[in-house]
């Protein structure tokens, strides 16, 4: 994505004045989760509420301008920390290109004829441009149809990271229209422990038979054996339940 597109956005939470980037990230981060009724990461202080009214606005904008699942918050979060905020932002995530490639490859079989749900994870998100991309993919060659058997699955160890990819995540579903069959995420360590991890968000879609719990026993097996597969790269596990 190209920086010009994330203006508005970068122009409203460079301007708290008082608080850094990263800080104006986090408070964004909190607020838009808080819409939809998840619980508030970090109190917005008063003095930078409209500023991020604003930033939520510019966002909603930019994903209703973008195809659907496009990572808009990796681009940014980069961008941020291009400018001061390095020891807090000092990430860089898969470029999308490489993302939409990879998921094209990986989504490019025909998707099993059960009526399961079709699970796509990855163990060390970042700002989850690999399970946006794969959503992308299912959308464009199984339609909305093929999306509602989806269920992604993303863990990362930075609070940022796994709160970026839960906003987006139901963000552009939202704002497209479209459902994901389900999306769970999780803030911590994929290989566990267990106790340590938190679930950012574990949402389904109305039609989905229930679906167990984020923290069941199977889940997190999986995770793991998703993680300790190739520990050093990006994964994608895609399997049928």
């Amino acid at each position: 994505m190209d920086t010009k597109d994330l203006k508005p956005l970068i122009s409203a939470l460079e301007n708290g004045y008082r608080y850094r980037n990263h800080e104006m990230l986090g408070f964004f981060l909190s607020a838009t989760m808080s819409l939809w009724g998840l619980p508030e990461w970090q109190s917005v202080p008063e003095d930078v509420q409209p500023k991020i009214a604003e930033a939520i606005d510019a966002y909603a904008d930019i994903v209703a301008a973008q195809p659907p699942f496009m990572d808009v918050l990796g681009p940014l979060y980069m961008e941020l920390g291009s400018r001061g905020a390095r020891a807090q932002l000092g990430q860089y995530f898969t470029p999308w290109p490489i993302a939409e490639m990879m998921a094209t490859i990986s989504a490019g079989r025909p998707m099993p004829e059960s009526n399961g749900l079709i699970r796509a994870c990855d163990p060390a998100s970042g700002s989850g441009v690999m399970m946006l991309a794969f959503a992308s993919e299912i959308l464009t060659s199984h339609g909305p149809e093929g999306l509602l058997r989806l269920s992604v699955t993303g863990c990362d160890l930075d609070p940022y990271c796994a709160r970026m990819f839960a906003v987006q995540a139901v963000a552009n579903c939202n704002v497209h229209n479209v459902q994901l069959g389900e999306c769970v995420v999780y803030r911590g360590n994929s290989l566990g422990p267990w106790e340590d991890l938190d679930v950012i968000i574990h949402a389904t879609a109305p039609s989905v038979v229930k679906e167990p719990p984020a923290l069941s026993p199977d889940r997190l097996a999986a995770l793991a054996s998703a993680a300790r597969s190739h520990p050093d790269v990006m994964q994608l596990e895609l399997f049928a339940a």
